[in-house]
């Protein structure tokens, strides 16, 4: 009796710790989102955590990064987006971090569900320059978000000690 208790407990722990690990992998996902249109800009990112690395000045010359973990992050918009002169079609984009020099560029891909690895130059659509500035604070676990701002909004990311940032006009 005792042994089939034992292991009842055991499926009853075992079937709980399969259900509740999706719950628990998401919770290191993170969404902004800013209402336009008809819908709503969101961006969905995996949120790595810094633990005393300073992960943007290791970013190698011409690499990309994934903004985020795991999964690519993923840009989805119902309206056109411009950002300066560049023009966003509504739709879906992995987002992508390459350096440039002393610069961060913004990288829009065509490609969308990829493990965030698995970066296709050949798809990249358009790219956009991001201004830096300094955080008064640093910021352990990496944050995006998308603030209206002006005619549009401002896409950004805070991670250590920067923040970049990307402002952005809505399309008609």
């Amino acid at each position: 009796m005792a042994f089939k208790r034992f292991l009842g407990a055991v499926c009853v722990a075992m079937l709980s710790a399969f259900l509740v690990a999706p719950a628990g992998a998401q919770a290191e996902r993170g969404k902004a989102e800013l209402k336009a249109g008809s819908g709503a800009i969101t961006v969905d990112y995996g949120r790595p955590s810094l633990k005393g690395r300073d992960m943007l000045s290791q970013l190698k010359e011409g690499s990309f990064w994934r903004m985020g973990m795991n999964q690519a992050t993923v840009l989805t918009t119902p309206v056109d987006l411009a950002f300066g002169a560049t023009k966003v079609a509504k739709g879906s984009y992995s987002l992508w971090l390459k350096k440039s020099g002393e610069k961060f560029e913004l990288v829009f891909n065509s490609q969308t569900g990829q493990w965030g690895t698995n970066h296709d130059p050949a798809k990249d659509v358009c790219s956009v320059g991001m201004t830096s500035a300094p955080l008064p604070s640093p910021v352990e676990t990496f944050t995006m978000d998308l603030k209206a701002a002006g005619k549009g909004g401002d896409l950004s990311l805070s991670w250590g000690a920067t923040k970049l940032s990307a402002p952005f006009d809505l399309g008609k």
